[in-house]
C-alpha cells in the first residue's frame, strides 16, 4: 500500500497571501506617506527559526531582540517583526518607510523565501520521521514547485 502526499507550491500560497492580505495593509498604512507604526500587519511567519533562516538568507541587516522581536533595517525602510509570545504569528510593523513599491518588492520576495523554507523543513521532517516499514518510493517536483511524495507502507 502507497500513500500520496502533495506539499503545494510556497511560492504560490506566498504569493496569493501577499497579493491580498500584506500588501493593501502596507498600501493602506503609507497612503499620502503618513503612515501608524503602531498598527502591526498580519503576516504568516510563526516559526521563528524559519524567520531567522531566511533573514540570514537575505540581503538585510536585522537585530535579534529576543526569540519574539526582530528588527530589519532596509533601503526602503525598516521593519520590525513582533509577537506577544511564540503561539502566534509575528506582526510586522512599519517605520520610516521611503521606498514603498520597493519595500513591496522586497516583501513579496521574502515571503516566497519564507514559503520555501517552510515547505523545505516540512519535506524533510517528514522524510526524517518515516515510521519503521515506511519508505518514499517516490519523489516528483511538479512545474509549480510542489512537492509530490509518493510513501510505501509495509
Amino acid at each position: 500500500m502507497s500513500i500520496t502526499l502533495t506539499l503545494t507550491s510556497a511560492a504560490i500560497i506566498a504569493g496569493i497571501s501577499l497579493a491580498t492580505a500584506t500588501s493593501m495593509a502596507v498600501i493602506d498604512q503609507v497612503s499620502d506617506g503618513v503612515f501608524d507604526a503602531s498598527e502591526g500587519i498580519d503576516t504568516t511567519f510563526v516559526d521563528s527559526e524559519i524567520l531567522l533562516k531566511t533573514l540570514n538568507g537575505f540581503d538585510c541587516h536585522f537585530n535579534v531582540v529576543s526569540k519574539n522581536e526582530y528588527i530589519v533595517e532596509t533601503t526602503c525602510g525598516n521593519i520590525r517583526y513582533a509577537r506577544e509570545d511564540s503561539s502566534q504569528a509575528f506582526k510586522m510593523y512599519l517605520d520610516e518607510i521611503e521606498d514603498v513599491d520597493g519595500l513591496l518588492e522586497n516583501l513579496k520576495s521574502f515571503e516566497v523565501d519564507y514559503g520555501r523554507n517552510v515547505q523545505a523543513y516540512t519535506y524533510n521532517h517528514i522524510k526524517d520521521n518515516l515510521s519503521n516499514g515506511m519508505s518514499i518510493a517516490e519523489e516528483e517536483v511538479l512545474d509549480d514547485d510542489s512537492l509530490v511524495l509518493t510513501i510505501n507502507i509495509q
